[in-house]
């Protein structure tokens, strides 16, 4: 069997990395993103979802563009308080949370 590849990371993705890093968030995991069919700058496209942090907090995002300011954004970047009960039959979350090597939830 041919080994396995991890498919490239979008661009979308790389933008976000960064503008997280640039909030001090390092290592992470994004589940249940979608493409929200708004064109950005670059040939982008707007995408929102949730961000999991190493330390098990979570974030609710929307990666867009302000034209004021002329950069990509992520805005609102919005803490999810008990993320573990907002997420707990969602098998994208749990992933996230294997991702980073953070236990299960005790009712998992």
């Amino acid at each position: 069997m041919p080994p396995r590849t991890t498919p490239p990371e979008s661009v979308e993705r790389r933008a976000i990395r960064r503008l997280l890093a640039e909030r001090g968030i390092g290592r992470h995991a994004l589940f249940l993103t979608q493409r929200e069919g708004i064109r950005l700058p670059g040939g982008l496209e707007s995408l929102s979802g949730f961000v999991l942090t190493a330390d098990g907090t979570v974030y609710s995002f929307w990666f867009g563009w302000d034209q004021r300011l002329r950069t990509f954004v992520l805005d609102p970047l919005a803490m999810v308080h008990a993320p573990d009960r907002e997420f707990a039959d969602d098998a994208e979350y749990r992933q996230a949370r294997r991702a980073l090597g953070l236990e299960p939830h005790v009712d998992w």
